[in-house]
């Protein structure tokens, strides 16, 4: 069965009788559950265009767990874009382009991709929700905040064995919350090397500032793994951390941007969310090229 449109702003326009949330009628929302599924993709099916007509920024999308399962999977098998997941000034990237050598398999809860430099999980339950603002563009994809929140902290802690790794050779390597403090994502880096875990250990309980200023120049030399993730999301990514004023290399990487830190932010506010639920992972379709 498909979800309700209903986003939570419940507010009849008055000069068009469409929701200013959702799109539906009076009526339509009125007769929602006891509609057929055939009549509500009818309204469905009309409510792009209201949508557009009411200027309306941030629209559900109508998708049910095994559609957006199979999207997920085409954006990755037909290389159709990047995925992201992380709070603005620390994320990572899994570039889903022509050129990256990616295997990806679609089981009944959710993918799994896996490239050279970096893999990919995401994870779809049906209370997962998928949100555009533009047609073409970036696809958000997110959950109600209750189930949205994981467990996080504020600075540097050990979270022992990373056994939810997406491959079993990695589950025996130390887990470190970089400590960025925020409520829907958290950055770490993961390590099998003993003298980085050694120092990281060692920073436990101090905030990433005073991390990076004590043996910021050892991490980046040690280039951990960089382990990025949501409630329902992961990348893991295995490519080497650029020295200061050094671009990204090309293909799967993390940014950890100071600057960008100190907002607060969970997502671009260009990207925000209604109310009732927050972010797990971004899709970025390609841009086309003339």
């Amino acid at each position: 069965m498909r979800h309700s449109p209903c986003i939570g702003i419940c507010k009849l326009d008055d000069a068009t009788g469409y929701c200013l949330g959702c799109g539906r009628t009076g009526r339509e929302i009125g007769d929602w559950i006891a509609m057929s599924e055939s009549q509500r993709d009818a309204v469905w099916s009309e409510l792009p265009s209201r949508l557009a007509n009411l200027s309306v920024r941030v629209r559900l999308l109508p998708w049910t767990r095994e559609e957006l399962i199979a999207w997920t999977n085409d954006t990755i098998a037909a290389r159709r874009g990047t995925w992201v997941t992380g709070a603005p000034g620390a994320v990572a990237e899994f570039p889903c382009t022509s050129e990256r050598t990616i295997d990806v398999e679609a089981g009944s809860d959710g993918v799994i991709a896996r490239a050279p430099d970096a893999s990919f999980r995401l994870t779809v339950s049906d209370k997962v929700r998928a949100f555009s603002f533009s047609e073409g563009g970036p696809i958000v994809l997110g959950l109600p905040k209750a189930r949205a929140a994981i467990p996080s902290s504020p600075v540097l802690q050990s979270l022992g064995m990373d056994s939810q790794a997406i491959d079993a050779r990695h589950q025996a390597e130390q887990l470190f919350d970089y400590g960025i403090g925020r409520k829907y994502s958290r950055f770490c880096v993961r390590t099998g090397d003993a003298a980085l875990a050694s120092s990281l250990s060692a920073q436990d309980g101090r905030h990433w500032s005073e991390v990076m200023m004590a043996i910021g120049m050892q991490v980046i030399a040690a280039s951990p793994n960089r382990v990025v993730e949501s409630a329902a999301a992961r990348i893991e990514v295995f490519t080497k951390i650029p020295m200061p004023g050094d671009q990204s290399p090309a293909g799967a990487h993390t940014h950890f941007l100071p600057d960008f830190l100190k907002g607060g932010e969970e997502i671009a506010s260009s990207l925000a969310l209604p109310d009732y639920a927050a972010p797990i992972a971004i899709f970025y379709p390609q841009k086309a090229t003339n």
